[in-house]
Parts: structure tokens; C-alpha cells; sequence
């Protein structure tokens, strides 16, 4: 008994001092592998890097935005005078030229009134015997000088009557009706006279009428009142047009109009005059200027944007009211900006980095990008001017690698 009990004991001291063994073994190894990793870890060459400066650079500001294109005028050509609309001169899609006659309607009511004006002004004239355009003189009317002579005779006789009548010579009664024709002629007199000025009105008049008759027949030519384009033909020839009856109508597209909405950010940057460059899917290898002329007077409340309306020359006709443009406003020509190469900089899950080469180390920052102008980038934040940034082997840094930069 007291055997077996000696023999377990020694079976256990066995496996303990087996265990405290292996635990002493295994720390060495732990401790030999460290030793060797730090000691491979001190003999990491430094990374060979190509470097650049951030340099300062003048560049174009822009905002980019969107819009649509529009008529620069739009005109409803309409009927001035009723009547059947004898000819029509273009159609839909045609070019027109201000002052060209792209309509007649029928003209012969239009002349005939024309005449009938210039009978009735002849007429008033001949009663009166003066000439078209000639000055008249009321006293001259054949009526008024009859008038005149019989005034001139009764006014004498009634001088002569006046000396009679102190003298006792002729009676009382004699001077009363001298006195009486006297007067009835002046008032003769003064009728002519009423009726020469009542005829001149009435010459007036008809001047006016035969101008109006005149004016008719003019309407009747229907000119383009502007330069540009037929955008709905809404009349046939042969068709009777009422007065404002509607013709055609015309789109002004030389300029056009570019309406496009600003962001919020960039509405204290707009100023007339500063240009817009377009770009329209029709045209894809081409890009087309416009000039800001209008701004609006508030912005959208549901949008927050500023609308702006831009003046687009449009010389060969190639753009249309109702293309959509891309387009950016430039906001100002020579700002200063930081660039690097576009090859500094490394976008890692969204996010934009470059390594700061500072003495022999590399450092590691987050940047933040702006306008690509060629092979260089703009850096809004993160990087100065006059820092150095790696160009190469970037996918061999990490933050605090020693390196060799070389330019």
C-alpha cells in the first residue's frame, strides 16, 4: 500500500516538472521570436519615392449648373384689318427677317375705302376753293367776302345816318333800322365766317379719315415684326381672319435666352456680365458662351436657387429653344489655388488622402479635392503651398515610413 502510494507521487512530481519544462521551453521561443522580429523590423529599408511641391496656381472658378434654352422673342403675328387672307409667304419652321411680308389679305374693300376718302376730302375743298396742302385764309371764302362787303356797306351807312339824325335832318326811325341792318350784317358776317372754320374742321376730318383709309390698306401687307423663326402656322390662305386674328408665330432665336438656377452658396458670386459656358448633348465636341445680362430679384423658397437668365449668340442658327444645357458660370478667371500632381493623391473608401514627405518620413493625411486643372488637383484643405507629397510607390506608405524622396 504504502508503495503504490510512493509511485504516485512520483508520477506526479514527474508530470509537473514535464509541464514546468514545456512552459520554459515556450517562453524561450516567444522571447527568440520577438528578438528576431524587431530585429528584421529595424533593417526595413526606406521606400524610394518621386516628390513634387504643392505649388500656387490662377484658376478658373466656376459653379456648374443647368438650364434650358429659350426663345430670345416671341410674337403672335395677328390680322390688323378684317378680311380673306389672300397670300401667305412661309410656313412652319421657316426663316423670316424683320420687315419681310409674310402675309396679304385681300386688299380691295381696303382700296376702295381709300378712294372714297380722297373724293369726299376733294369735295370739302372745292366748296371751300382751296388746294390740298395750302394754307387758307377764312376771309377769303367767296361767303364770308360777300358777307364782308355788305357789313362794310351797312357799318358806312350807318355812320352817315348817325351825322343825319344829330343834324334833324332824317327822323329817328330812319337811324333805327340803319342801326338794325348794321348788326344783322355783322352777325352775317360772323356765320360765314363760323361756316369757313366749320368746313376747315370738316377738311381735317377727312384728312384724318383718308390717313385711317390709308392705314387699312397698309395693314393689309403683314410684315414680320422681327428677326427669327415660323413656331406655329395657324392660318391657311383663303381663310377669312376677324381683326386680331392670328397668322403665325414667330420665335426670336438669335440670341436666345439661357435660364438656369444658381445654388444658394454661390448667389452673392453672380454679377451681369460674367460669361457661361454651355455644353448640349446635340453638340457633344462643342462647347457655346453665353453672358449673363438678367438676374433674378429673389431666390426660389423651395429650391433656395437664384434665377439667372443669360444672353447665348446663336449666329448659324444651330441651337434650339428647348435644348437643355449644361453649363458653368464663372464666377472669377484668376483665383489662386494649391495643386499637386493628380498621381499624390489616393482615394480610399470615399476618402482622399496624400503622404507629406517631411524630412525622411512620410505623413499621412486626409485632403480635400478640388478642380482638376490638366494633371494637377487642387487641394482645398489638407496640404499648404510649398509642402512636398509623394508621387509614387504610394501603395508602399503608410503613416511614419522613412523614405527616400527624390524630384
Amino acid at each position: 500500500m504504502k508503495l503504490i502510494k510512493l509511485t504516485s507521487m512520483l508520477i506526479a512530481i514527474a508530470v509537473v516538472s514535464v509541464a514546468l519544462l514545456s512552459a520554459a521551453c515556450s517562453r524561450n521561443q516567444s522571447s527568440s521570436e520577438a528578438k528576431a522580429e524587431a530585429k528584421t523590423a529595424a533593417i526595413v529599408p526606406p521606400v524610394d519615392v518621386a516628390t513634387a511641391a504643392a505649388i500656387t496656381r490662377s484658376l478658373q472658378r466656376a459653379v456648374e449648373v443647368v438650364g434650358s434654352l429659350a426663345a430670345d422673342e416671341e410674337v403672335v403675328v395677328s390680322a390688323q384689318v378684317p378680311g380673306e387672307l389672300a397670300q401667305l409667304n412661309v410656313d412652319f419652321g421657316g426663316y423670316v427677317s424683320r420687315g419681310q411680308t409674310i402675309a396679304l389679305i385681300d386688299q380691295r374693300e381696303a382700296k376702295l375705302r381709300v378712294d372714297q376718302a380722297e373724293a369726299t376730302l376733294k369735295q370739302t375743298l372745292a366748296r371751300l376753293g382751296m388746294k390740298d396742302g395750302a394754307k387758307f385764309d377764312p376771309t377769303q371764302s367767296a361767303d364770308v367776302k360777300v358777307a364782308k362787303a355788305q357789313l362794310d356797306w351797312d357799318t358806312m351807312n350807318l355812320e352817315r345816318q348817325a351825322h343825319l339824325v344829330e343834324t334833324g335832318d332824317i327822323s329817328r326811325s330812319a337811324y333805327d333800322q340803319a342801326a338794325t341792318a348794321h348788326n344783322l350784317a355783322v352777325a352775317r358776317y360772323q356765320a360765314a365766317v363760323d361756316a369757313v372754320n366749320q368746313q376747315l374742321a370738316l377738311v381735317e376730318q377727312q384728312r384724318a379719315a383718308l390717313e385711317m383709309a390709308k392705314k387699312a390698306l397698309a395693314d393689309t401687307v403683314v410684315r414680320a415684326p422681327i428677326n427669327g423663326a415660323v413656331k406655329e402656322k395657324h392660318a391657311a390662305r383663303g381663310s377669312y381672319l376677324p381683326v386680331n386674328g392670328r397668322i403665325v408665330t414667330l420665335v426670336k432665336i438669335n440670341p436666345l435666352r439661357l435660364r438656369a438656377d444658381i445654388p444658394e452658396y454661390a448667389a452673392a458670386l453672380v454679377k451681369p456680365g460674367q460669361t457661361m459656358t454651355l455644353r448640349i448633348e446635340a453638340f457633344p465636341d462643342r462647347t457655346f458662351t453665353g453672358r449673363v445680362v438678367r438676374i433674378g430679384a429673389s431666390l426660389n423658397e423651395q429650391t433656395r436657387a437664384l434665377t439667372v437668365e443669360a444672353e447665348v449668340v446663336n449666329p448659324n442658327n444651330l441651337l434650339r429653344p428647348g435644348m437643355f444645357a449644361k453649363s458653368s458660370l464663372i464666377t472669377a478667371k484668376d483665383a489662386p489655388a494649391v495643386m499637386v500632381p493628380q498621381r499624390a493623391v489616393q482615394n480610399v473608401a470615399g476618402l482622399s488622402k496624400v503622404f507629406v514627405i517631411d524630412g525622411s518620413r512620410a505623413s499621412e493625411r486626409i485632403v480635400k479635392t478640388g478642380a482638376n486643372d490638366g494633371d494637377m488637383i487642387e487641394i482645398v484643405e489638407g496640404v499648404k503651398s510649398g509642402e512636398t507629397v509623394a508621387t509614387s510607390n504610394l501603395d508602399k506608405l503608410q503613416d511614419g515610413s522613412a523614405v527616400n524622396g527624390t524630384k
